[in-house]
Order: C-alpha cells, then sequence, then structure tokens
C-alpha cells in the first residue's frame, strides 16, 4: 500500500468521535427521620409500690469470701454479740427524777461513750435506748438534742442509754458503711443488757427482758436495721426516720460507693427486703412538712410492714418539721408514752 494512503486512513480513525460512557450509579442517601423528644413521665408517689418479695440467700461455693457480704442482714442475724460490760464513769447531772451519768462499752473492740438516765427510786426499770441522729461530727456533745426525749422518757420511770455510736463524740471511728456499723454498736449494745445489765453501786438498775428503742432521722434507719437483726426488741419508736431501702437512701444521701453496690447483694443488705424477720411492735411519728427527711418514705415503710402484717401504727402530723414543737409536742409525748407503757410497763 502507499503511503500516502496509510497517513490518509490514520487521519480518519483519530478524527472519529469518542464512543459514549454509561455513567456510574449513585447511592440514594435517605435523610434521617426527624427527631421526637418523649417527654420524662416521674413516677408518681400516689402510685401503689409493687410488693417486695421474701429474699431467701443462696448458698454458692466460692474460694474467695465476698467482701460486702458480712453487711447483709443474714450475715448480720448469724454473728455473736455482746461481750464486756457497761462501765458507769461518772455522775454528770440531776433531777428531781433521775441522775444522769456518763457511760462506757466495747463494740466490736470500739469504744463506745454515751450517758445513760437512770431513775430514781426501787427498780429494776424497763430500758430504752435512744438512737440519735446525724450530726455535724465536729461540734457533736456528750448529751445532744435527743436528750430532750430522752429526759421525757426517764421522768416517765425508763433507764435511758444513748449511746454516742462510733465516729461520734469521744466514741472510737470505725467501719460504718451502710450505716451497719451504727446498727452493730446498738446490737452489742442490747445483748450486754440482757447479759450483764445495767448495775450501780452493785445493784441491778434494768429489766433485761423489757427493752425499747427510739431512733430519730438516721437514727431510725438504724433502728429499722437493729429490729430486723435482732427479736430482743419489745417496743420501737421511730421519729421522722430515715428509710429501710438502702438504695433510697444512698440516692438522697449521695453515696456513690453505696450506689455501687453489686446488685445480687442490694436485697441481702437493704433492711426492708428483710422486714419480715421484724417481731417488735412500732410507733411511727413524721411531719408532712419535713424539709429533712421526705415524709414519703414513712409512708412506705408503713405500707411495706402492714401488708407484711406486722403491728405498726403510724401517725402523720399536718405541717410539723423534721423536730416536733408547739402544737405538737404535747400530742406527741402522749401518744409515744402511752405506746412504750402498752408494751413495757405492762405486765
Amino acid at each position: 500500500m502507499k503511503p500516502w494512503l496509510l497517513i490518509f486512513i490514520f487521519l480518519l480513525v483519530a478524527c472519529a468521535p469518542a464512543p459514549a460512557q454509561t455513567p456510574l450509579p449513585t447511592e440514594a442517601v435517605a435523610s434521617p427521620p426527624p427527631l421526637t423528644n418523649t417527654p420524662f413521665q416521674p413516677v408518681s408517689v400516689t402510685e401503689t409500690p409493687t410488693p417486695i418479695p421474701t429474699f431467701t440467700p443462696t448458698p454458692f461455693i466460692t474460694n474467695t469470701p465476698d467482701p460486702l457480704w458480712k453487711y447483709t442482714i443474714p450475715a448480720m442475724r448469724e454473728r455473736s454479740y455482746g461481750g464486756g460490760d457497761i462501765q458507769i464513769l461518772e455522775q454528770i447531772d440531776e433531777t428531781e427524777t433521775f441522775k444522769r451519768y456518763k457511760f462506757l462499752y466495747p463494740s466490736d473492740g470500739l469504744n463506745i461513750y454515751g450517758f445513760v438516765n437512770i431513775p430514781k427510786g426501787k427498780g429494776p426499770f424497763p430500758v430504752m435506748i435512744v438512737i440519735h441522729g446525724n450530726y455535724d461530727i465536729s461540734n457533736y456533745n456528750l448529751t445532744p438534742f435527743t436528750r430532750y426525749d430522752a429526759d421525757i422518757l426517764s421522768r416517765e420511770g425508763y433507764l435511758v442509754l444513748h449511746p454516742n455510736m462510733r465516729n461520734f463524740g469521744e466514741s472510737d471511728k470505725g467501719d460504718d458503711l451502710y450505716r451497719t456499723g451504727l446498727a452493730t454498736d446498738i446490737l452489742n449494745l442490747i445483748a450486754i443488757i440482757k447479759t450483764q445489765g445495767v448495775k450501780l453501786n452493785e445493784l441491778e438498775q434494768a429489766v433485761p427482758q423489757k427493752v425499747g428503742l427510739w431512733g430519730h432521722s438516721m437514727g431510725g434507719e438504724v433502728a429499722l436495721r437493729v429490729i430486723t437483726v435482732s427479736n430482743d426488741i419489745q417496743a420501737t419508736v421511730l421519729y421522722a426516720p430515715m428509710t429501710g431501702d438502702m438504695i433510697k437512701n444512698a440516692q438522697y444521701l449521695n453515696l456513690t460507693e453505696e450506689l455501687n453496690t453489686p446488685a445480687h447483694l442490694i436485697p441481702a443488705i437493704s433492711p426492708h427486703i428483710s422486714y419480715y424477720h421484724i417481731t417488735s411492735p412500732l410507733k411511727l411519728y413524721h411531719g408532712t412538712s419535713d424539709a429533712a427527711i421526705p415524709v414519703e418514705y414513712s409512708r412506705e415503710t408503713c405500707e411495706l410492714l402492714t401488708n407484711l402484717g406486722k403491728e405498726i401504727n403510724c401517725a402523720f402530723y399536718e405541717g410539723a418539721e423534721h423536730t416536733f414543737n408547739g402544737i405538737y409536742e404535747p400530742d406527741f409525748q402522749k401518744s409515744f408514752l402511752y405506746f412504750l407503757e402498752s408494751h413495757l410497763q405492762s405486765p
């Protein structure tokens, strides 16, 4: 083929139009659905609580004991309490009807101080243990404001022991997770009273078969744990108490360590799950204007114990605050004294 012909064919091919290209497919991006806000619905305080099942601990085999098990109700019910004596140290006050002394007793190796009011006259006398609430530890005195109620009881013929539990006042410092240390101090005192009594000048002053508890505020929670562990209490007065629900108390007090308790141990540690153990009759008082402890705590406590068939009577004082005074005081005193007399002073 001639050279000029080859050049002609090459030019024709180079100038020909390019073939049409098929475009690559593109994915359609779906628009996200519009956001919708679901309003928060708080649980009504009037909602009927779900009945709490009876808790029965399931034994398990392990080579490493759970360090938190000692705080559970089953563990506290299984261990022993007491040991040692109540030592009367010095007289610190005297009235027309009773003498007040400073005393000391041992509790799991700790020295626990407090005051005791011993009525004048011929004993022995029924015993009331007054359990104080929470205070500013730096300013805590041997006789805090709960002395007022202790003195009322003493004037009516009760031997009143008011321990300053661990970490308060002169008493030694010690472990108190879930307030179990405070409860242990009371349980040790009860055991000493039952075995050793309360003696002054070698004379027996206490009736060990007639022991009652009085718990105010945090002391009410301690009392609920004590009577869930011990069946040696013949009457219990709860005055504006915290709840026996461990988680509610931890939330209210913002106690991170307690809120981080392993879920499987909560039913065993929280007293309200084990209220079926309680044998003590109870009288509960709470003011509807209490700004320190929600009155709903006491309403729930009353309902739980009532549903379990326990002997409990609850009084809610309209407009009363965390500590009663003024118009509430006369009826309050008359009521709790009648309750205690019927259980501790009657044959």
